[in-house]
């Protein structure tokens, strides 16, 4: 008995130890997170949203329209701060959709792939827009929730899953040096529906908006200039 419970007590401890390692490990990585650029908030400045509710909860921002035409839900890209993406957040949001900025532990969505789903609405067309590592993660929630998400947005992304029913836009950038083009060419097969759409002179980072980002390439168009572009491609995909 002494002897099971010796072992019982290394083994409590040793997985203590790990579990604390991969937290202090995940914490100290999450500090070098990409924050957002105070630029994007004098563009906000601009943006006449006095008709947008917007609320900060502890695991996302929720943007709220009267009588919205859908609920857009984003998944941000990995070490990326959930704020990035609150002029995309805003316009969409001027578009008359809800609007909800997903936040991940760590800043990493891939480690609770499935938490997003929860912003799903069960009474208006659902569109799930990820950036990069946040659009595999859309994909999966997507592929798991066929009958709840009629489009799915990839910026700069692509899926590991198959893509039954819902159409599925994605959104590359010409300067982009971070996304792996040839998965990205082997996964158009996993979408049923499908239309790619580039923006000459943009890179990976451009699509939050947080500054340069390690191995990208560079832009040759201002980040405002390509978030409008993925602001105006966006709405015509969904208008249309």
């Amino acid at each position: 008995m002494r002897r099971i419970k010796k072992i019982l007590l290394i083994t409590l401890v040793t997985m203590t130890i790990i579990f604390s390692v991969i937290v202090i490990g995940l914490t100290v990585v999450s500090f070098n997170a990409y924050k957002p650029l105070d630029e994007m908030y004098d563009a906000i400045e601009t943006l006449d949203i006095a008709s947008v509710e917007m609320n900060e909860y502890y695991d996302s921002y929720k943007l709220k329209v009267t009588n919205p035409k859908g609920q857009i839900v984003i998944i941000p890209g990995g070490l990326v701060y959930t704020e990035s993406y609150l002029y995309l957040a805003y316009n969409l949001a001027l578009d008359g959709y809800n609007v909800t900025l997903s936040k991940a532990l760590f800043h990493l969505a891939i480690l609770t792939p499935n938490y997003a789903s929860r912003f799903l609405s069960s009474t208006l067309p659902n569109i799930i827009i990820g950036h990069s590592l946040g659009g595999t993660v859309g994909g999966l929630i997507t592929s798991k929730y066929p009958d709840k998400v009629d489009h799915l947005i990839l910026l700069a992304s692509y899926t590991t899953t198959k893509i039954d029913k819902a159409s599925t836009l994605l959104i590359q950038a010409s300067n982009d040096e971070v996304i792996n083009k040839d998965k990205f060419d082997d996964s158009l097969v996993n979408y049923s529906n499908y239309q790619v759409s580039e923006i000459n002179g943009g890179n990976h980072a451009g699509f939050g908006w947080y500054g340069n980002q390690k191995g990208d390439g560079t832009a040759t168009i201002t980040t405002i200039d390509q978030q409008n572009q993925i602001i105006d491609i966006i709405i015509l995909y969904l208008n249309s």
